[in-house]
């Protein structure tokens, strides 16, 4: 592969923030110079690369493990065809690397709280107040025993226009599904296979929380009001043991200097609704 120092229309135009429509974790960054590129539980990569109108090219190092035990470097040569949308905000494409072939999405983003905004198509700007916590900050939080990882979050969006509500949860368009989605978010979260039953289950289910990110101009009796539900879920024959209902807690996003998923802002906020999970 050949670099060259300065950069063509193309690469130009890639310059920039970006993170993955599929994981809001994973962020590519494109400078003149490099792309440095982070996910989940790996170190951060940076490396050269180039494109063209329709294709991005770089190499990362790959680790694999030989009979001795020793492990060798190989390299993981990536070749991206893509294209952008004609904002250029947007970037979808199909990535071919020594593993194999996958499909992907990009969104061009500033911020975080911008990057929530394009995904979901909800307008709203967040509150300030001096009372927040932080919430997950690095990969873990603890408030007493009230555990707080992110991906135990179930986000919900609130906006405001025309004097009318807009409200939606990660997984639905709006609200009118939230008791399904809130099943269907628990079982994502919710440990798979014998080995993991019983107490890391309970565990899954005391992490579980709502993160409400809603315009600074609806007030929290608002919010609370289009969040009244009850889950009444029967219990299987491997989970009868289970015997308490927990409140479904409730945490306000607020605005936060360089807000992030894993260190984020919020005040936890009381439902006026008999809302409960077993």
């Amino acid at each position: 592969m050949a670099f060259s120092c300065g950069q063509n229309s193309s690469e130009k135009e890639l310059n920039g923030n970006w993170r993955a429509i599929e994981s809001e974790f994973s962020t590519w960054h494109f400078f003149p110079d490099s792309l440095v590129l982070k996910f989940p539980g790996e170190s951060d990569e940076k490396t050269n690369w180039s494109a063209n109108k329709s294709q991005i090219e770089f190499e990362l190092p790959n680790l694999y493990w030989e009979l001795s035990e020793t492990p060798e470097d190989s390299i993981n040569r990536i070749l991206i065809n893509y294209e952008l949308s004609e904002n250029r905000d947007s970037l979808f494409g199909t990535l071919r690397n020594n593993w194999g072939v996958h499909k992907f999405g990009l969104l061009r983003t500033k911020s975080y709280i911008e990057y929530l905004k394009k995904k979901f198509a909800v307008e709203f700007t967040l509150p300030k107040d001096s009372s927040g916590i932080y919430l997950g900050q690095m990969y873990h939080s603890t408030i007493g025993s009230k555990k707080l990882h992110p991906n135990y979050g179930l986000k919900i969006f609130m906006g405001s226009s025309n004097n009318k509500i807009i409200a939606r949860t990660e997984l639905s368009e709006n609200l009118n599904n939230l008791e399904f989605d809130i099943k269907n978010f628990k079982d994502s979260i919710r440990p798979l296979g014998e080995e993991f039953a019983g107490e890391n289950e309970m565990y899954s289910e005391e992490r579980f929380h709502l993160r409400i990110f809603a315009d600074k101009s609806i007030p929290d009796s608002i919010v609370t009001n289009k969040l009244k539900i009850t889950i009444n879920q029967k219990k299987s024959e491997d989970n009868k043991h289970y015997t308490d209902t927990l409140p479904i807690r409730i945490y306000r996003i607020l605005k936060t200097k360089g807000i992030d998923p894993r260190n984020i802002k919020g005040k936890e906020i009381k439902t006026i609704a008999n809302t409960v999970y077993n």
